[in-house]
This record gives C-alpha cells, structure tokens and sequence, in this order.
C-alpha cells in the first residue's frame, strides 16, 4: 500500500527518516546553518527579538565580479515542509547529482526552513504558541532576502524555484526582487489571492482544530487530537489525485484499508503535525495577492501546475491568464502537465516529483544561462506548455 500524502510528507521532512535511508542517498550531503535576525518586525506591527532562521546549503558559492552567482533558492510548502522535504529520491536524487539539471558540482544550492517551519522559529519551538507573530508569506520571503544578502552573501541568483507554498513565494520573489534572479520556478501555486474552494479548506482546517476543546486557546499541553486529525484528513483530500487514487485503491476494500492506515499513522506521528504551527502556516497566505504587480516580473518565469491539482484547478484558466495577460510579453510559460499513464502524476503532491518537470527547468536555465555560456539543446524535452 502506498502511503498517504501527508504521511509521505512528514516522512520527507523529517532529518530521522532521511538518516536511516542514508544508505541509499544519492546526493552530496548538506551542511546546515543557522541565522538570527534580532528584532525582526513582521507586516502586522508585531516584532520578534530574535528570529532564527535554519538553512541548508549543498555545493560551493561562487560569485562573479557583476555580482551574479550560481546559487539556487529552493523554496519548500506547507505546514509540515521544511528544507528536508526535497531530500529524497524523486527530488534530490532526480536533480542534484553529477550530470542533472541541478548538479550540486555546478550549482549552489540554499535550502531555508521559512518562518514557522521547520528548525526556524515556530510557534511550537519559541514556546510562545498562539502568542506568535501573525506572520505571512511576505515576512517569509523577506526574511529569507536577508538570510540571503546579510549572511550568505549572495545578492543575485541563478534560480528561485519554490513548490505549493514556495511557488507561491517564487510569484513574490519575482516582484519584491526583479533583479535578484535570473530565473523563476513556481511549481503548484497560481498567482492570484486565495479564494473559493482553496480557502474554504483552509478555513475548515483553522476552524476544526480552533473549535476543539483540547485546543485551550492555544496553550494545550498534548496536541487537540479530535479538531487536528479532522483537519488533517481535509488536507489530505485536498493533497491526494483524483486518478491516483482511483489507480491505486480501485475498490472500498483498497481505499478503506488507505484511510485506515493513514490516520493510524497520523496518530503515531501527531507531534509533527503540532496544531499551533499549522493554524500559523495556513493562515499565512491570508495577504498573497501577487496578480496586481505580475507586470513587475522582470525575468523568465516558467510555472508548472497538473491537471488533477485540487488546490490549483486548471479549468479556471488562472495561471494561463496570468502569463498571457498580466506578465510582461514573452517572459512568461504556463505549463500543465496532463494525467494519463505517462505522467502518472499525484495531484498536489506531484510537485516534489522532479521528474515529471526536470526538463522545463532545464530548458529555462538553458534560456536564462549567461551569453557567455554556450546554450546547448535539450534532447527529448517533454513539452506540455505554451
């Protein structure tokens, strides 16, 4: 039996699980760092003496006289998303070995925690739980501006390529900072405000886990287990693939035995799912609205969504209205990757599946590569955009 989206998800993000498959990694290894940001102030007018943010880094900074580098920014999701979740096989073993698109011999590569993810500072690990800062996304990416110039160094990228949340901080990135980067990566995110079906989740979520008596206003003890497996078993809906699961679990007997298995795991795993950081990562994207500023995108963008997304539906058309109306001519590519046997994508999750994207990027780095670079073809690319 396959595992369930959120359960792959805490797996992929959590340091214990990728140690004991180090046998079978691939990738270089990464070395992890810390940066704190005293008296940060965050867009709500609340401040933070100390914001720490963790990072991972894999690969050597290398920096050109026009100030241009080779580093690449790897933006991470939701909730339970953390710079572990791209290390593992279909994303790091797909992308950062000698010889694929993200060779870590070629590339710098920076991996954050974003605020309340992760190691970074949290709800849960501040101790302060619904005492934290309302942070949004635009806090987020400004911190990570800063881990960036103030701590790395680093003052123009390569690529910013982020994924669900992430991809919806690459559509920011691009109009806070349109100079920083040569190229944009947004995987499984529109640029436009969250709304309808995409926040009505989010509200359900918020407000199952808030209405749980055990939730005590934030300062519960063990976590409100009614409120926060209800929540979770919305976010799986919203994750898993429509077909996927169909393929998978064709019978009640296969998607009974899914759902058992699931929240069984979701109940042996449920610290990692700490209610107080959740309400704060969902309620996050309440200000993303980038679409009044895309004009603002200076440089080659390439978004990728699939066609069995929940959270991202293609048949409202944003993401090509989006490319084709609101960015700037000729910077933009809408791509949806099709569901069929080929693809056999996963609905949301199908973002850290680097194979079925690894070849738009690596067309969108051939691009945007220095013009004293010689660009060379991509071989057998699939193509499912405009």
């Amino acid at each position: 039996m396959k595992p369930s989206t959120i359960l792959s998800t805490v797996a992929l993000a959590l340091p214990l699980a990728r140690a004991q498959n180090d046998s079978t990694e691939t990738w270089p290894e990464p070395s992890p760092g810390n940066f704190n940001i005293t008296n940060f102030k965050f867009d709500s007018g609340e401040t933070l003496d100390c914001l720490e943010l963790y990072y991972q880094t894999i690969g050597t900074l290398k920096v050109e006289e026009d100030g241009s580098s080779n580093a690449v920014l790897l933006l991470h999701g939701s909730a339970v998303g953390n710079s572990e979740q791209f290390l593992n096989e279909e994303f790091a073993g797909t992308l950062f070995n000698p010889g694929q698109v993200l060779d870590t011999e070629k590339y710098f590569l920076v991996i954050p925690d974003g605020i309340g993810h992760g190691e970074s500072s949290s709800p849960r690990n501040t101790g302060l739980h619904a005492k934290f800062p309302a942070y949004q996304y635009s806090d987020m990416i400004r911190a990570n501006h800063q881990l960036l110039t103030e701590h790395l160094g680093i003052n123009h990228t390569r690529l910013v390529l982020g994924v669900s949340m992430g991809g919806m901080h690459t559509w920011m990135w691009g109009e806070e900072y349109p100079d920083f980067s040569d190229a944009l990566m947004p995987i499984s995110s529109l640029p436009a405000q969250i709304t309808a079906h995409n926040r009505l989740w989010r509200r359900m979520f918020i407000g199952l886990v808030q209405g749980d008596p055990a939730w005590l206003d934030g300062e519960y003890e063990s976590q409100p287990i009614v409120g926060l497996t209800g929540a979770l078993a919305v976010l799986e809906i919203m994750y898993e693939g429509q077909v996927a699961l169909s393929r998978d679990y064709p019978t009640m007997e296969g998607i009974d035995g899914f759902y058992d298995a699931t929240f069984e795991g979701v109940l042996s795993e449920i610290d990692h799912f700490d209610a107080n950081n959740q309400i704060y990562a969902w309620n996050a994207s309440y200000t993303y609205d980038p679409e009044a500023r895309l004009g603002e995108i200076k440089v080659p963008l390439t978004a990728v969504n699939t066609a069995d997304d929940l959270m991202n539906p293609p048949q409202l058309h944003i993401l090509e209205d989006a490319v084709d109306n609101k960015m700037q001519k000729g910077l933009g590519r809408a791509v949806t990757i099709p569901v069929n046997t080929v693809t056999m994508t996963t609905g949301h999750r199908s973002y850290i599946n680097a194979r079925l994207w690894k070849d738009e990027l690596e067309f969108l780095l051939c691009k945007t590569a220095p013009k004293t670079v010689e660009r060379r073809s991509v071989p057998g690319r699939m193509s499912f955009g405009k």
